[in-house]
């Protein structure tokens, strides 16, 4: 009996692990990242092409400037309860900091490639926030 117990439990190690990365077949997706108002001197232009890295949830812009990937924040809400907001962010990696900020997203739409971007984050404290950039999935040519 213990033989077999033996034998499930290296069975059970040995089968596949989902951890893993699959092969994809077709070239990663592309995102477009375009300014609204991009003559503005106060804002940092993100814009450009992003590349969706396989298997992972960020993309990274052709130059390597920028990332946008999904992030996690905390605030207290009027009742003294702390609430969580999931976002995408576009980040600098020269400065380790966020730039941009797009709405508080529902974990079931995280996939999605189609945001509006602000200057603050979605927090209720943050009634001002501007509009600054969109993306959007590239076209297949």
């Amino acid at each position: 009996m213990k033989l077999l117990k033996l034998l499930f439990v290296v069975l059970l190690f040995s089968c596949n692990n989902d951890s893993t990365e699959t092969l994809e077949t077709g070239e990663p997706k592309q995102i477009i990242v375009e300014m609204e108002n991009p003559d503005a001197t106060d804002i940092t232009d993100v814009s450009g092409t992003y590349n969706l890295e396989k298997n992972k949830e960020y993309c990274v812009r052709e130059d390597g400037k920028y990332k946008i990937f999904l992030a996690k924040d905390y605030y207290t809400d009027e009742k003294e309860k702390e609430q969580e907001i999931l976002f995408y962010s576009i980040f600098d990696v020269a400065k380790q900091a966020p730039v941009y900020f797009t709405e508080k997203i529902d974990v079931a739409k995280r996939l999605e490639r189609e945001w509006e971007y602000y200057d603050k984050k979605n927090t209720p404290a943050n009634t001002d926030k501007k509009l600054v950039c969109t993306s959007r999935i590239k076209e297949e040519e």
